[in-house]
């Protein structure tokens, strides 16, 4: 059986509690070695200065006066003197004070004087010679009772209880926290969604929280939208796949042109379905980021719709500027903003404005389509999310479009928002950090040697 604690809280109780006592221990040895000692010995000598003076006073004093110096001797130092009724045996008092005062005694009277307890064990005497004669003075035994260490170990001790108590109390603070987010991580790492994490406490405690519960959201995330893609995927496929069951039916010895044209519509319906699954599921590896020229990537990037008939307008506000990023992920963003506004709002205008100041650098997208309502605006970035109505099945697409949109510009440090437009629409704002424009004046073209 295993006696030590397997907590680190136990651990650190331990260590806590081993220091302190190490630390009292270390501190009660100096002490007494270096003050209690000297201490003692000076005051057992003042006190056998007095018995031993006392004793000269009584044989030098004339006998009248004994009674007096004996009430004040009894007043002042707590004395009693008596008559000597016989020779006295040394006594071995246990008293741990006892060694010093008997060595002072022998220190002022030139000799070893005998020293015992009363019968009734409250006094203590000792007989003093002074020139021939032997005086016997008596005090209370406390005053030999007297252990300065005890105070001093008792004052450590409270010490050290008291930062221990604190010390408890510190290791609470912090042990508790990190037992709550073991016991998530635990659920976590067993397929269980743990509760969010209390995000307070000291600050690299509260961090902590923060990525964790953020850690535990993303995971839970991955996982939904990988069984969303999975549903999505196959639900999306099955249309071209009956089509092409259909049209192979159909076949003939000599197919006519709209057949094939048909099986190209809807290969190339699924060739792009899998490849924008791929890109989610695998974004796209970090480039080398280059200098490009805003205006020119947009009319590339507007380029492409204008082809298939998309009526774009595009505006710059603000003298054309360059900035500093990964062309292709700025390029595949651009696209799939822009053809998610083409999707959804088809016969309109779709107008793109390009603002580049000191103070902000965004690419707005703005449609004329239904609008999205403002419960809906965060989920239409999941995965296959598609609004009712509007925005459901028979406007096309995939589904991934915002989504591949939003995970390559997060991974960018770019943002994405999607906000209602005046009169009807959505603006869809590229927000690019400002740190990263490097300048304000135009280039030769959109995207130039990369800075290694």
């Amino acid at each position: 059986m295993k006696l030590r604690p397997q907590s680190l809280f136990g651990h650190t109780v331990i260590t806590i509690a081993a220091t302190l006592l190490s630390f009292a221990a270390v501190v009660a040895s100096v002490a007494f070695y270096f003050v209690m000692i000297p201490v003692a010995e000076r005051y057992a000598d003042d006190f056998a200065a007095v018995i031993v003076s006392a004793a000269h006073s009584l044989q030098s004093l004339p006998e009248e006066m004994h009674a007096e110096l004996r009430q004040q001797l009894l007043q002042d130092h707590g004395l009693t003197t008596i008559e000597q009724t016989g020779e006295l045996d040394k006594s071995s008092l246990a008293d741990s004070y006892y060694p010093f005062f008997s060595n002072a005694l022998a220190r002022r009277a030139g000799e070893v004087l005998p020293v015992f307890e009363s019968e009734a064990g409250s006094l203590v005497w000792v007989d003093v010679p002074a020139h021939g004669k032997v005086y016997r003075l008596g005090f209370d035994k406390e005053r030999l009772g007297m252990n300065p260490p005890v105070v001093l170990i008792l004052a450590v001790a409270v010490g050290a209880l008291l930062t221990f108590l604190a010390s408890l109390v510190e290791v609470r603070r912090v042990v508790g926290p990190l037992s709550r987010l073991s016991a998530a991580a635990q659920n976590l790492g067993q397929g269980r969604k743990p509760k969010p994490l209390p995000e307070d406490g000291p600050d690299e405690i509260a961090a902590l929280a923060r990525t964790f519960n953020k850690l535990s959201s993303d995971l839970q995330e991955m996982s939904e939208n990988r069984t969303v893609m999975i549903a999505g995927i196959s639900h999306d496929l099955r249309t071209p796949l009956t089509r092409l069951g259909i049209a192979v039916e159909m076949l003939d010895d000599n197919p006519s042109p709209d057949l094939i044209a048909r099986f190209r519509r809807n290969l190339d319906a699924m060739n792009k379905l899998i490849g924008q699954f791929v890109q989610f599921s695998q974004g796209i590896e970090d480039d080398c980021p280059t200098q490009l020229d805003l205006w020119q990537m947009i009319e590339s990037a507007a380029g492409e719709l204008v082809r298939d008939g998309v009526d774009l307008r595009l505006h710059r506000h603000d003298p054309p500027c360059a900035y500093f990023a990964d062309a292709e992920s700025l390029l595949r963003v651009l696209l799939n903003l822009l053809e998610n506004a083409a999707r959804y709002g088809p016969g309109a205008p779709i107008d793109v404005e390009l603002h580049c100041t000191e103070r902000e650098v965004c690419i707005e997208i703005g449609d004329r389509g239904p609008g999205i309502p403002a419960d809906q605006v965060e989920a239409v970035f999941r995965p296959f999310h598609r609004l009712e109505k509007a925005r459901g099945s028979k406007t096309g697409g995939s589904g991934l479009g915002l989504a591949i949109a939003r995970q390559l510009a997060a991974k960018r440090g770019w943002t994405i928002e999607l906000l209602p437009r005046d009169g009807g629409g959505t603006v869809a704002k590229l927000g690019l950090p400002p740190a990263q424009r490097l300048c304000s004046h135009s280039v030769d073209s959109w995207q130039v040697a990369a800075s290694r």
